[in-house]
């Protein structure tokens, strides 16, 4: 008995690696129109119990975009119909860790799930080290994996980089069924590092109009005229939202304090989005949806306290997001 179960895992661990491989790769078909999915819905790089690290999907007429990459985006991304090898683009907003960190993984399962086609990486100034080096730290496991599957190109062959230098509004890309633009959002605007090699920290919103509509996806930011500019007349804005007492009241519990719980405060105030000035930015701009996502919170807190709070300044619809979520768009 106790032989015969270990050759059936045997012959299930060969069929797990080997026989999903070549169907992964193909990844399923996307029916024609527009949707977004909520791959991972937390803010901040701590772990949390229910939800993935910010990433989020928009797919047109077949295309995949993806906006960052934080950790668990692979299997997030499996769980959503949308195999790692299938995405046409990852846009990332800016370089924190809780947008980047599963970028390893998501280049590596694509590799060994069969890419064939380049996915581009578009980010800000810093974006090209970030990929060298996420390159560099995958490299030792392709050696390994080679030998097993010695017809694949060079894994960094499919990942090329462009970085992009924004402030105001720019179209990046325009075809005739997607046109991408980006602006620089303000969530390094008052607290952020001194210039780096590649230049000083930039946070982008990104937005995607379509035959079927337009979205918006703010990244991390606080408010500003521009990104309410940016914003105007979407029919699906994906936004981040701060909830203060609860982070607050978290960062107490773990012991910050004087100085340093000031400086943190400051930066979840100013350079984040509380539900009022979510609501009046939206409001403004004239946004039919409002999809809550990357909640800055405390662990007990309460999204539909958010929602009644942005209700009573956003007069639309309001959509709470959790982990794999989906919003048709149009």
């Amino acid at each position: 008995m106790i032989l015969a179960r270990r050759h059936l895992l045997r012959l299930a661990g060969v069929a797990a690696v080997t026989l999903p491989m070549r169907g992964w790769a193909q990844g399923k078909p996307a029916a024609k129109g527009a949707r977004i999915t909520l791959l991972g819905t937390a803010g901040g790089p701590p772990p949390h119990f229910d939800r993935s690290q910010p990433a989020s999907l928009i797919e047109v007429d077949g295309r995949r975009f993806l906006i960052d990459a934080g950790e668990n985006v692979g299997q997030q991304l499996m769980r959503a119909g949308t195999p790692p090898s299938q995405v046409d683009l990852t846009l990332l907003t800016h370089l924190h860790w809780d947008h980047t960190l599963g970028l390893d993984y998501l280049l590596a399962s694509g590799w060994m799930m069969g890419r064939s086609k380049p996915m581009p990486i578009w980010g800000p100034p810093g974006t090209r080290k970030l990929v060298d080096a996420t390159l560099a730290a995958v490299d030792i496991g392709e050696d390994i994996f080679r030998s097993q599957a010695p017809g694949r190109p060079p894994l960094a062959s499919l990942y090329p980089v462009r970085e992009v230098d924004v402030s105001t509004p720019q179209v990046l890309m325009d075809d005739k069924d997607v046109r991408i633009s980006a602006v620089a959002n303000t969530h390094f605007a008052q607290i952020h590092a001194a210039p780096h090699d590649y230049g000083a920290d930039k946070s982008y919103a990104y937005r995607f109009d379509t035959p079927y509509g337009s979205a918006v996806f703010t990244g991390d930011t606080g408010p500003s005229a521009p990104l309410t500019q940016f914003c105007h007349g979407a029919d699906v804005l994906v936004s981040e939202i701060v909830d203060l007492p609860s982070i607050r009241a978290g960062l107490v519990a773990v012991g910050t304090q004087g100085a340093a719980l000031d400086t943190l405060m400051a930066h979840m105030e100013f350079q984040h989005l509380t539900p009022e000035k979510l609501g009046a930015m939206a409001q403004e701009a004239g946004v039919k949806t409002l999809v809550l996502t990357h909640f800055v919170a405390g662990r007990n807190f309460d999204p539909q306290a958010l929602v009644a709070a942005l209700g009573r300044v956003f007069k639309g619809r309001i959509v709470a997001g959790k982990d794999l979520d989906v919003i048709p768009l149009g």
